[in-house]
């Protein structure tokens, strides 16, 4: 785990800090609460894939199953427990069978839509079951998760079933972390971490996805915000990278992952996570369509602020300088997608689709971003009729369904004169809900009908009035 000289995250002050019993355990700045968000769909594509969720290995089931480790059967811990949990707590808390059902509903379900495609090396299994059994806080999120996508899969509540909520294990989770966080900003701390410092940020990445479960949370927001400034005080140029290891990478990647969709629909002013982050062993499939990405919605928001005389002078960006930057990351993406073993030529074939379809997807964003659309109507019409064309081609659906939402998202920004076009995202992303269990798109979904309702005299297009309906509190997240 991240080695303890990694230094203190002292300076900027940390979203998470205090615990509210009752509530949904806030952060020390608490979210708008306005129209909900949505979207989480963390990516990790050096996973091998297959049609089905992969059982976890024996070697990894032995983190979680029945451990005596010198525990006689008096010492469990009840699934109810309301204490802190303590590291040492852990073997005996997992031998609950209700705390066994949920992990193995997180594995078999919740994991596998996690990356871009499941598979037997998915980190959201490999890594994180794992590291949640040496972290209380870490654990407990998953569990929270856990319980609150069966809730939403299943149409029953856990809490009916069992008597315990999705929001006992939240909250305490919640109360661990905002200790830890504490322990980490603040030198010379006597209380010692409860669990691996990487651990936090994994909680993090956790209780994102948790709130994306639901369509009227906004909490995403401030988990976001921690999630930020973990990543960029491990990424400071003060901070030595070989003080992170290969965990700590593997969620700076999964954090940059989230920050280059989220930031795509959000305009809160702050920073965005540098593309500079990421170094050449976390290279995946997608890495260079993220960085594209990234680097256009940086320069979107410049050219936001130019408008408003705020802004440092950008220089003009041609539609070829858009092709060749998002062409080359096409190609690294085949070059790098030959080296995962997918189990089945049907999800192979698939995932080259994918590559296309975020190729074009990425170029309809960028260019509405960036250029001026009255140059390039006709290739922003013809980039949404193959991204169309390309998703529907995939022959494995199920594998790619969390896939499809931000593509399909951009495809509905350039639907406003076509019913045919805005039934068909609405069905789509529908169907993403229904089949991953993530309640994620209804206010996208909104979003874009409140779009579709307007006229092109009075409102440009989506990412001026995403701007507008951020500015009355009404948020969104497309991942």
């Amino acid at each position: 785990m991240c080695s303890e000289s990694r230094g203190k995250l002292t300076g900027k002050t940390l979203p998470v800090l205090e615990y509210h019993s009752g509530g949904s355990g806030d952060y020390n700045d608490s979210p708008r609460s306005s129209t909900p968000p949505e979207s989480l769909g963390s990516r990790d594509d050096t996973h091998e894939s297959s049609a089905e969720p992969v059982p976890v290995p024996p070697g990894l089931r032995n983190a979680f199953e029945a451990a005596t480790n010198g525990q006689s059967p008096s010492s469990t811990v009840s699934s109810n427990y309301e204490g802190d949990l303590t590291p040492e707590q852990i073997p005996p808390y997992v031998q609950d069978p209700i705390i066994q059902q949920l992990l193995h509903h997180y594995d078999k379900e919740v994991a596998a839509v996690m990356p871009w495609v499941d598979g037997p090396q998915n980190l959201w299994r490999t890594v994180l079951i794992p590291l949640g059994m040496e972290s209380p806080s870490l654990l407990l999120a998953i569990l929270a998760l856990a319980a609150e996508h069966y809730t939403s899969k299943m149409g029953s509540t856990w809490a009916k079933q069992h008597g315990i909520s999705s929001s006992h294990y939240r909250d305490r989770s919640l109360r661990l972390l905002a200790q830890n966080l504490r322990c980490e900003m603040t030198e010379g701390a006597s209380t010692p971490h409860q669990g691996p410092p990487s651990a936090m940020l994994a909680t993090i990445l956790i209780l994102c996805n948790l709130e994306m479960i639901r369509s009227d949370s906004s909490v995403w927001s401030v988990h976001w915000k921690a999630a930020r400034t973990i990543t960029r005080r491990w990424t400071a140029p003060h901070h030595s990278p070989s003080l992170l290891d290969p965990t700590c990478h593997l969620l700076i990647r999964e954090a940059f992952t989230y920050d280059v969709f989220a930031s795509t629909t959000t305009f809160d002013g702050e920073d965005l996570i540098p593309p500079s982050v990421l170094n050449d062993h976390d290279e995946c499939a997608f890495t260079e369509w993220m960085r594209a990405i990234q680097d256009v919605t940086i320069a979107e928001r410049y050219l936001d602020m130019n408008r408003t005389g705020n802004g440092p002078a950008q220089p003009p960006i041609e539609m070829a300088t858009l092709q060749s930057k998002f062409e080359y990351a096409r190609r690294r993406s085949h070059e790098l997608e030959t080296a995962i073993n997918f189990g089945s030529p049907e999800l192979h074939h698939d995932f080259k689709i994918l590559i296309d379809i975020f190729h074009f997807a990425g170029l309809i964003y960028s260019i509405r971003a960036l250029l001026d659309p009255a140059n390039v109507s006709g290739s922003l019409q013809q980039l949404v009729q193959n991204t169309i064309q390309c998703i529907n081609l995939i022959e494995v659906r199920s594998a790619f369904q969390h896939d499809f939402v931000w593509p399909l998202f951009i495809i509905g920004t350039e639907s406003r004169a076509s019913i045919e076009l805005q039934d068909f995202v609405e069905s789509r992303l529908l169907e993403a809900m229904t089949s991953t269990g993530f309640s994620n798109c209804y206010p996208a979904l909104q979003f874009l009908q409140r779009f579709w309702s307007t006229q092109p005299s009075t409102t440009v297009d989506w990412l001026q009035f995403a701007r507008r309906e951020a500015a009355r509190g009404l948020t969104f997240l497309v991942i």
